[in-house]
């Protein structure tokens, strides 16, 4: 009861602030302390689904705004959150449609539906609310925020306070959580971090965090607390081997109650560049004791993140291709691979990007999942991008 009372003072405040913002855009856009910006997109997009024989047309629209305001010269503010209009075959054919996109996970329930039918559904999300305060070295900043500890591009078992899926193309920004961040920048090249989340079910996630540069490498430590299950120690690093990029990041997971559920989590990636600027990436992902976990293209793509579900399989990894044919057009090719034989489980993503001027761009991706032959899922997406 004093959830739900909790998320309906929520939405009234959230639609007072967000009138404010659309009815005072222009103003916004005018003074040197406030920044206004974002994008509006269009994706009509088909998925065929092989286990149940069924194609799914939908149509999205997807609106972001960014408002950040400087309170003075120690403060600063920002609220960003997207708009979101789905509408066609999979609103329609999944009544739990409407509830899925309200699961706010953190502390604050900070997603709604405007307006839910049969076919379609008006959704809003904040991902970043939050305050900071920058004083020499020293930054704190509270609130809904992202911390990304990752280093390497695919799995980030580093990423234990907002991880995401690889698969949501289109939101490049990630998710948020609910907390605190403190830094403290000890040098150019080196900082000490302590963090702390909070979620919807009032468990904390809390890790400090060293980064500094040794032998011409950016390495991190970290150490913490998941929750009330696991204790955690980890590492990552970047630099480079002979012109070829070279990074990775391992967690360990200490199981509180049973040693037996104690989890080794590895990331290890590299890419390089050719003279005609074809860039080749590869990366793997070590997965040890997933404690029984069996996934498929459902729970890989929509379920919840979590450094413990990352993947599907003991070994992951991907090998991944990417030219810029000019400086309007770029084509991509990326070949992901779940346990052995490669092609068992396997995904296979094209995509190409098309700037048609400096705030408009249009992306065709295709998604193709193959699960042992027998679920098989190949989504069509077009999606047309306006910033501003």
């Amino acid at each position: 009861m004093v959830r739900l009372s909790m998320m309906k003072s929520v939405k009234n405040k959230i639609f007072v602030l967000v009138l404010l913002v659309v009815w005072g855009a222009d103003n916004v856009m005018a003074q040197e302390e406030l920044d206004f910006s974002g994008f509006v997109s269009v994706m009509p997009s088909m998925v065929y689904v092989k286990s149940q024989d069924k194609t799914s047309f939908d149509f999205l629209v997807h609106n972001r705004i960014n408002l950040g305001y400087q309170i003075n010269d120690k403060l600063n503010s920002k609220i960003s959150f997207r708009n979101r209009l789905f509408w066609g075959e999979t609103v329609e054919s999944t009544p739990i449609f409407k509830h899925l996109m309200t699961n706010d996970p953190g502390f604050l329930d900070l997603s709604f539906n405007w307006e839910s039918r049969s076919n379609y559904l008006l959704n809003t999300n904040i991902d970043r609310l939050w305050v900071e305060y920058v004083s020499g070295d020293f930054q704190a900043k509270v609130g809904r925020q992202r911390v990304n500890w990752s280093k390497t591009m695919i799995w980030n078992p580093n990423d234990i306070f907002n991880s995401y899926s690889y698969f949501d193309f289109d939101y490049v920004e990630r998710p948020g959580m609910d907390g605190l961040r403190l830094q403290y920048f000890t040098g150019v090249n080196s900082n000490l971090e302590a963090v702390l989340k909070v979620n919807r079910d009032n468990d904390i996630t809390a890790a400090a965090l060293y980064r500094s540069t040794v032998l011409g490498y950016d390495v991190q430590l970290i150490s913490g607390i998941i929750e009330k299950s696991d204790w955690i120690v980890g590492c990552g690093w970047g630099g480079d081997i002979l012109g070829a990029g070279f990074y990775g990041e391992a967690s360990y997971l200490i199981d509180r109650e049973e040693d037996s559920k104690n989890q080794l989590l590895l990331a290890v990636g590299a890419n390089y560049m050719l003279k005609n600027s074809l860039l080749l990436s590869t990366e793997y992902f070590y997965m040890e004791n997933k404690g029984g976990y069996s996934g498929d293209y459902t729970s890989l793509v929509h379920a919840q993140r979590s450094i413990k579900n990352l993947s599907i399989d003991k070994h992951s990894y991907m090998l991944s291709v990417s030219w810029p044919v000019n400086p309007l057009l770029n084509i991509s090719m990326s070949y992901m691979g779940f346990g052995f034989p490669a092609f068992d489980k396997f995904y296979l993503g094209p995509t190409v990007d098309y700037s048609v001027n400096d705030n408009l761009s249009f992306s065709a991706v295709s998604q193709y999942f193959s699960f042992e032959g027998e679920n098989e899922s190949l989504g069509i997406y077009l999606r047309l991008k306006w910033c501003f």
